[in-house]
């Protein structure tokens, strides 16, 4: 998995690398820029002219590296530095007189001295070490490269930007593409300030890795890579009941939809068994769109309202399409008392929670709670910002003893270890009705197989996004549904099962 570090702790990195490979700071900038301009040559046209706006500091002398990098191969280059009347750091200097040796700077006093040619934008005002926002000249060349015509690409990230922390006031680069060194950040991950930083790409530019493994952090990003495909391993002569007995409660009048969707994603997931808790009303449309699903009707014809024994049970997934019926609320309760091992709880099973708090204290231990938004405000009150909302989620996994799945562009995964992971995979299409519902099923298969309830929900949710990013490369984003993602999924385990996938 990928640490992300504090702006204070990448300073250190930086440091421990020149200390310790060693090399000098001048030749490690040298060296980071040269991974950015790899990378940034496979997406930039070379007849572009290309504008950068450098500022004092490391991150225009970073500025600086690339320019001369960019023009020896031959590329159209203007190069600004903005004066903001202070001394150039020694690493900045020393590449701004480089720099000056194959090419001229337009020294930027006034924002009117910034004359943008309308192509490409590289900014590299500021960098991770900022620590107050953009105002006065900073602002008004920021404003001028927002709204200039062509992309905006940043180094590292975007001027302006806080590295670990939601300060949105000041002038904020508006970036196409960042491509930041080595890790990324965590403002990246956040809606209020990751909407600046565009699309990102982290470029390695070799920092020590034994400092990465020794540093201490609660925020990691999973990724495919980090799937143990040796949890889905099957023995020739397993089984159905080695894979888990699944039961999905869902369903209500007008909401059966949920509950097929849940289902089938158990079934997609390689639940062994899975039984499916019901109103009377979607008995016919259970059982012929779903035969492998067992069907256990309720007594109410509109909803759920209560079921026999659930011992045989390994797994249960509760919420999708469920309605918010007093009768279904006695239900949760009653689950929540006589079962004892984890549970996946969504949609309105989180809405009923919110209107009954007592409800919470009763939840099993080590249960996976998947709300959005919403919901969560619901359940535990409204945040200022993203990063007050990751903390809250994060207090409260730890207080409670569970793990919530708070979804959202990079879904967030706090475990009640005090860690919180942001998932890699995904995309907009999926911000439509049911695809939640499918990672209810997702989740609560992979807990019926005996997975731990945190790498359920870490592997369920990066799994739940692959497919949909194989359902955009087919369908688009517009029009990708849930049902999509459960034709994905196939495709998704093909890959897992193979050792080789990555």
């Amino acid at each position: 998995m990928i640490k992300i570090l504090s702006a204070e702790q990448i300073r250190k990195w930086d440091l421990f690398t020149i200390k310790n490979e060693p090399i000098s700071s001048i030749d490690l900038m040298e060296r980071a820029s040269e991974a950015f301009v790899q990378l940034f040559l496979t997406e930039v046209e070379s007849n572009h002219v290309i504008d950068f706006v450098c500022g004092p500091g490391n991150n225009g002398g970073d500025g600086f590296v690339i320019a001369r990098l960019l023009t020896k191969k031959g590329l159209k280059v203007n190069c600004h530095l903005i004066d903001f009347g202070l001394k150039l750091s020694e690493d900045c200097r020393k590449n701004y007189r480089r720099f000056l040796d194959i090419n001229q700077v337009n020294l930027v006093k006034q924002a009117k001295d910034l004359n943008l040619t309308g192509g490409v934008v590289i900014d590299a005002i500021f960098g991770s070490g900022l620590n107050r926002p953009a105002t006065g000249l900073a602002a008004e060349v920021i404003q001028l490269i927002n709204q200039n015509e062509g992309k905006t690409v940043s180094v590292d990230m975007p001027s302006g930007l806080f590295a670990d922390k939601v300060n949105l006031s000041g002038k904020i680069v508006e970036a196409d593409w960042t491509i930041t060194f080595q890790i990324p950040k965590l403002s990246f991950l956040i809606p209020e300030t990751g909407f600046y930083v565009g699309e990102w790409s982290a470029v390695d530019i070799g920092l020590d890795s034994e400092f990465l493994k020794t540093e201490a952090t609660d925020y990691f990003i999973f990724d495919k890579s980090d799937i143990d495909h040796s949890l889905f391993d099957r023995k020739k002569f397993d089984h159905k009941g080695k894979y888990g007995r699944v039961l999905i409660v869902a369903g209500s009048l007008g909401k059966m939809g949920a509950a097929f969707l849940s289902a089938k994603a158990a079934l997609r997931s390689g639940a062994g068994l899975l039984t499916v808790h019901i109103p009377q009303v979607g008995y016919a449309s259970m059982q012929t769109s779903l035969p492998e699903a067992m069907v256990s009707l309720d007594s109410e014809h509109e909803c759920v309202s209560e079921m026999g024994k659930v011992d045989e049970f390994d797994a249960i997934g509760i919420g999708p399409g469920l309605g918010t019926d007093p009768k279904t609320g006695k239900l949760l309760k009653q689950l929540f008392t006589s079962f004892n091992r984890p549970m996946a709880i969504d949609a309105d099973a989180l809405n009923l929670i919110a209107l009954d708090k007592e409800l919470l204290n009763l939840i099993p231990q080590g249960s996976v709670l998947t709300p959005h938004v919403g919901e969560l405000n619901r359940l535990f009150g409204e945040c200022e910002d993203g990063l007050e909302r990751i903390e809250k989620v994060k207090l409260k996994a730890i207080e409670k003893q569970l793990v919530i799945v708070l979804k959202g562009a990079h879904t967030v995964i706090a475990t009640p270890d005090g860690k919180i992971h942001f998932n890699s995979t995904g995309n907009s299409g999926m911000a439509t009705a049911g695809c939640g519902d499918v990672l209810t099923g997702i989740i609560s298969a992979l807990m019926a197989r005996g997975d731990d309830a945190s790498t359920s929900a870490k592997v369920g949710v990066c799994i739940h996004g692959w497919a949909g990013d194989l359902a955009e490369n087919t369908v688009g984003k517009t029009a990708l549904m849930a049902s999509d993602l459960l034709s994905a999924l196939p495709e998704v385990f093909r890959n897992v099962e193979n050792s080789d996938f990555i």
